[in-house]
This record gives structure tokens, C-alpha cells and sequence, in this order.
């Protein structure tokens, strides 16, 4: 169904937000990631530090707009939370080859192992969450997803 079939069978009886497409989609995001988040609080990590660790999993050198754009960041605050990270020995600073200026960041051996735990904690949530789901719809959904965010990021609006 095209869209403006779609909007032109939407309720003015139901409120806005009940089928508002990113409404829907935060509030399904929230929904899910709060008993992963209330398992990573119980053990110390911020939902910003498993995004900078998760990113960089296993092997990826990213530069700091790279990933603060994976982590859903701004690079100022991105910068102040890589600060932690590499003083905790979870990540480090590389120099690009040829170019003092550019930096990636990567994770640590220690880094590797915390993010290896909770990549494995978050994909025994995920497979919990998406139990009474087949594999065609959660890959469908995926796939909606990601389409979805590279049409909007090539774009820069739909």
C-alpha cells in the first residue's frame, strides 16, 4: 500500500502517536533495550560505553566521526567518553598511517573480552526478544530497518 492510501486510512479517533511510525519505533526500541540495559547498569557499564565497545567488535578501527556516528553521538561527547574508555584500558588511540592528525580507535585485548561478554549477553537477549518470531521475519525486519536508515542517511531526509 503506498503511503498516501496508508494516510488517508489512518483513524482520526485513535491519538497520533498510537500509529505513528517513529513513535512506534522508539517506543519499541526503548521497550527492548531495557532489560539489556538494566543488565549492563548491574554491571557497571553505561549504555554509551557498550556502544563504543560493541562498534569497535571484534577488530574494526574506526575514526572518531565513524564511530560516533555508529554509537549515536556527537563527537564532542563521543571524545569525552573515548577519554574514559582509554583510561580504562578498553580502547587506544592509533595514528593513521601518513597522517599524524588522523586517529582510529580501537578496542584493547581487556576491551575485547568485556566487549566479547556483553556481545554475547546482547545476542542471548536479542534471540530472547525475537523467540516467538521465524528467522524470515526477524531477517525481514532487519533488513526493513536497515533500509529504512540508509535511505534516510543517503538522503539526508525520505
Amino acid at each position: 500500500m503506498k503511503m498516501d492510501n496508508m494516510q488517508n486510512n489512518i483513524s482520526t479517533e485513535e491519538p497520533f502517536v498510537d500509529t505513528y511510525l517513529l513513535y512506534l519505533m522508539a517506543q519499541a526500541s526503548a521497550a527492548v533495550s531495557q532489560t539489556f540495559h538494566d543488565t549492563l547498569e548491574r554491571q557497571g557499564i553505561p549504555v554509551s560505553k557498550w556502544r563504543i565497545l560493541a562498534s569497535l567488535f571484534p577488530d574494526k578501527k574506526l575514526n572518531v566521526g565513524q564511530l560516533a556516528r555508529r554509537c549515536l553521538a556527537k563527537q564532542p561527547t563521543l571524545t569525552r567518553q573515548l577519554d574514559k574508555t582509554c583510561a580504562d584500558g578498553l580502547t587506544m588511540r592509533l595514528t593513521e598511517d601518513g597522517d599524524r592528525r588522523g586517529v582510529l580507535i580501537c578496542l584493547t585485548a581487556e576491551g575485547r573480552a568485556v566487549a566479547a561478554d556483553l556481545v554475547t549477553k546482547a545476542r542471548e537477549h536479542e534471540a530472547l526478544v525475537m523467540a516467538d518470531y521465524s528467522l524470515e521475519d526477524v531477517a525481514r525486519l532487519k533488513e526493513t530497518l536497515i533500509q529504512l536508515a540508509n535511505r534516510a542517511q543517503s538522503t539526508g531526509t525520505l
